[in-house]
């Protein structure tokens, strides 16, 4: 008789535990950048959405971001953000807005 209210707290925590867990979709604002999500970074994709999806660079033109909200300046200026891994990071490149150019290093 005692079965049906643990098998009641048994679904209550394995369906917290799967909220928000979705696999299609990597996103990790402000932190650090993940190699899933370096990979779903395409050529042309919009300044704004890969911002939406990394959150705002660590360093721009390889100083230290200290803006809010960072905004597309020019095709010669480089984004960076921190890797997840030790010592790795990913450098990004736009042109007319969008993503021209992607590198890593160290992404696990």
């Amino acid at each position: 008789m005692k079965v049906f209210p643990q098998i009641s707290l048994m679904f209550i925590l394995v369906a917290a535990l799967l909220t928000g867990c979705d696999e299609g979709e990597v996103q990790n604002p402000d932190g650090p950048v993940t190699i899933q999500q370096y990979n779903q970074l395409e050529n042309r994709m919009e300044f704004d959405d890969v911002i939406d999806m990394l959150g705002q660079p660590d360093l721009i033109n390889f100083q230290e971001n200290t803006e809010d909200e960072v905004e597309f300046i020019d095709e010669n200026t480089l984004y960076s953000w921190d890797g997840a891994a030790p010592d790795s990071g990913i450098t990004l490149r736009f042109r007319d807005g969008k993503l021209s150019s992607k590198e890593q290093v160290g992404l696990e």
